[in-house]
């Protein structure tokens, strides 16, 4: 049976929400237990070197239909704002952190952002979910494979960390038509916030380390919700990556 991640891709739009919803129920359902990882990290060094894929992040802005409008604009914001409070972040607890440089990725790195995301939705969903895996015995067992290896080669990075982003904003129809909804006694969405991230040990590919954001966690469109995001994000990610 053809995963319904896999499914979806065909329409954009339909992707999108699709992406967006599972997401947003998935992280209401599991928000308690939202923080995985592995009990130490195993590197030669004694500060691993963390390579910062550039951050998926996307903002979208729902028409009075529900159709989502990408906005580059705010797109652009959040990627800027969300990169610098992580490079902040990094420095201020002495961090060996690096950036990928976005605007000259390989294939492979493209590649492996995607299946990033797709893999990050099975943990959801079969993990943290109610649809666990009977193979994994309960276990946080997930990888993105050894190929990653050559990411790492190539950066001379030990860990790969992953974030994936959608806010969905409610333009003034939008809003207006949910009120209109209401009135009639249906819901209607109106918008909605939501990611994860991972640290991928790029010698092997698994992931060592998945934690969640939702809606509250912060504004990434201004400096200082980013910053928010950020501290919320990654203040459970394993010490001794020098991130603490």
């Amino acid at each position: 049976m053809q995963h319904p991640i896999c499914k979806a891709r065909g329409n954009p739009a339909g992707s999108r929400l699709f992406f967006t919803t599972v997401l947003a129920m998935l992280i209401s359902a599991c928000a308690p237990m939202n923080v995985k990882q592995v009990d130490r990290l195993t590197t030669v060094e004694e500060h691993p070197r963390i390579l910062l894929m550039p951050p998926d992040i996307r903002y979208y802005l729902l028409t009075a239909g529900g159709v989502p409008e990408p906005n580059a604009e705010w797109t652009e914001a959040a990627q800027t704002n969300f990169t610098e409070a992580v490079t902040d972040y990094a420095a201020s607890i002495g961090s060996d952190l690096k950036l990928a440089d976005k605007t000259n990725l390989s294939q492979a790195e493209i590649d492996y952002e995607e299946l990033h995301s797709a893999v990050g939705f099975t943990i959801l969903s079969n993990y943290f979910g109610s649809a666990p895996l009977p193979s994994k015995n309960g276990q946080f067992d997930w990888s993105l494979g050894p190929g990653i290896s050559a990411i790492g080669e190539d950066h001379d990075a030990d860990y790969a960390l992953y974030v994936y982003y959608r806010d969905y904003q409610a333009s003034g129809g939008r809003i207006a038509f949910a009120v209109l909804a209401a009135a009639a006694g249906a819901a209607t969405s109106v918008g909605s916030e939501s990611g994860f991230a991972s640290l991928i040990d790029l010698r092997t590919g698994d992931v060592v380390w998945f934690n969640v954001v939702s809606s509250g966690s912060g504004e990434l469109r201004k400096k200082e919700g980013a910053a928010a995001v950020v501290r919320t994000l990654f203040k459970d990610i394993p010490t001794n990556t020098a991130v603490e």
